[in-house]
């Protein structure tokens, strides 16, 4: 396969494409609200995920994951994403991973204990080795603290996955980068203080390097939903160099900086080029 760094003149092959592919199905769904929350026991319960019972809802029980936070694996089947997380903290013993991830599940169990929580959702599936459904969500206690952030500031989590906006709920009115920017600090102070995972990190906290490190993202295929600008796969060019139209699969391989992901994408004519798109473009 032939792989070009993409130009402006070469893009308006693909900006040509018609959209005549469905839709993302991530496409960001209305949120939906469940209050009087209660979590259920269940053995597959960890640190970012959880069966819930709303008392809202009487019919449903739902499994939900955390939107933006990844908890560290609380059991050690998965030696290659041990690795993968214990790099992300800088931790010289995958096995020591284990023994965060366990934190972080009591300290889940903790919070969700008293009961009463809120939960606000877009019912967009959360990918995972469980064989039931599952759904991205935001988790508010009810003296107002977001469990993805009160992870992070203990140092029990990455910031990592997927996001979405939350400027449309009331509790958070904020934006999909906003977050991401508001967890990126939290976890700066959660490194200085070595607190949670980052008590095994080797180095000191380097208060640049946290701003400005790429954001971390799974590899996948994105089928866009709208129109969106493609930039150099250099993350210090900030100009646009061509846009993609509605029903082109954009191939993710990596963040590149906090707002940006090396993308790969192929036009009409089957040539490939590189470059790179916003992740709120992306829906990521």
């Amino acid at each position: 396969m032939h792989t070009t760094t993409c130009r402006l003149g070469l893009l308006g092959l693909a900006a040509g494409l018609l959209a005549a592919a469905p839709l993302d199905a991530r496409a960001a769904k209305k949120w939906r609200e469940y209050t009087g929350c209660n979590v259920i026991p269940n053995a597959s319960n960890d640190g970012d995920s959880f069966h819930v019972k709303p008392s809202n809802i009487k019919t449903r029980r739902y499994l939900f994951r955390l939107y933006f936070v990844d908890t560290p694996e609380s059991e050690k089947s998965l030696p290659e994403r041990l690795q993968e997380q214990a790099d992300y903290f800088g931790m010289d013993n995958p096995m020591d991973v284990v023994k965060v991830g366990k934190d972080a599940v009591k300290f889940t169990e903790k919070f969700l204990a008293d009961g009463n929580f809120t939960v606000y959702s877009r019912l967009a599936d959360a990918l995972g080795r469980s064989s039931k459904d599952r759904d991205y969500a935001m988790v508010l206690s009810a003296d107002g603290r977001d469990l993805s952030y009160e992870l992070v500031r203990n140092g029990l989590a990455r910031v990592y996955g997927r996001g979405t906006d939350l400027s449309e709920l009331e509790a958070y009115k904020r934006t999909e980068d906003g977050w991401w920017k508001r967890l990126r600090g939290a976890e700066l102070e959660a490194k200085k203080e070595k607190l949670g995972a980052w008590a095994y990190s080797g180095g000191p906290a380097n208060p640049l390097e946290a701003l400005f490190a790429p954001r971390e993202v799974d590899e996948q295929d994105v089928v866009l939903s709208r129109t969106i600008s493609i930039y150099p796969a250099d993350p210090a060019q900030t100009r646009p160099i061509g846009r993609l139209n509605p029903g082109v699969t954009v191939h993710v391989i990596k963040g590149i900086s906090p707002d940006r992901a090396h993308v790969r994408f192929t036009t009409s004519s089957g040539q490939t080029y590189e470059g790179s798109a916003r992740f709120i473009d992306l829906g990521l």
